[in-house]
């Protein structure tokens, strides 16, 4: 795991959204048994600046099963909290590249031309697409040119 546990705690809101202690990756393995609870999604979809529209997407959910999950506050899936987790690794190191939120959102929303001229948050949605945004990360952040 490239990111830290606790800068992935913090990217989900800390352990008091959670709802459980979180110290080294055998907690989060915990969490994903029992499912991150809602609140710990929407405020990483905040800090990244995503719509609903973008998050049931990348979810693979319609937004209307999203939001009515939203305002019942359902835990999210086994597969969905791990989806969520991973993306926080994204959101993490897309902050230590970029700095700050606007900036990393930009970028996230742009064709980029290492990508095939495709948008980092439409492959945000598979694991092969994430592992083609860190690559694009880590080539930024050793100042290589894709």
């Amino acid at each position: 795991m490239e990111i830290s546990v606790s800068k992935i705690v913090e990217a989900l809101g800390g352990e008091g959204l959670m709802k459980h202690p979180v110290r080294h990756e055998l907690d989060l393995m915990a969490v994903v048994e029992t499912g991150l609870p809602i609140e710990s999604l929407i405020y990483l979809q905040s800090r990244f600046g995503f719509t609903n529209k973008i998050m049931s997407q990348i979810l693979a959910i319609s937004e209307s099963t999203y939001q009515r999950r939203v305002r019942a506050k359902d835990k999210l899936t086994k597969d969905e909290t791990e989806k969520v987790i991973a993306l926080s690794e994204i959101f993490e190191k897309g902050m230590e590249v970029f700095e700050n939120e606007p900036d990393l959102n930009n970028w996230l929303t742009s064709p980029i031309r290492s990508l095939q001229h495709q948008r980092p948050v439409d492959l945000l949605d598979t694991i092969l697409g994430r592992r083609q945004v860190m690559r694009v990360f880590n080539a930024i952040e050793h100042g290589i040119y894709l």
